[in-house]
């Protein structure tokens, strides 16, 4: 993990595996491995031998699940730690010819990492 997410100094501090996440009303997950690390981030890693299951749109599913399970009722929104999915796929499932995709929300307007911009405004107010 501290080659893929590029973070030498990361330590995981909790792994579980096979982590079943109930959605009461639509589609629950199974998350094949999902850890925390020493800062309190949350990764969920899936093993994928199939480039069916390996989309966008579960990745996507997944992110979301994992931020819908990570706040008690009446937390604030602030507290949401960070999250990462990470895929590992036999193939090539985005067809690009690359071993690794990183992939992060941005402003399509300015480039700005979505929580560059929470930063900077934090900064401001100070």
């Amino acid at each position: 993990m501290q080659i893929v997410l590029e973070k030498p100094d990361l330590k995981v501090l909790d792994v579980r595996t096979q982590v079943f996440v109930e959605n009461l009303l639509n589609r629950s997950v199974r998350f094949d491995i999902l850890a925390t690390d020493s800062m309190g981030a949350k990764l969920n890693v899936e093993v994928q031998r199939s480039d069916k299951g390996a989309g966008r749109k579960r990745a996507r599913y997944n992110s979301s699940m994992m931020d819908a399970n990570l706040l008690r009722k009446g937390e604030d929104f602030d507290k949401l730690p960070e999250t990462w999915v990470i895929f590992i796929a036999e193939n090539d499932v985005m067809g690009k010819g690359l071993p690794l995709y990183s992939i992060e929300r941005c402003f399509l307007g300015t480039g700005e990492r979505f929580e560059e911009v929470k930063q900077l405004k934090a900064d401001r107010s100070a």
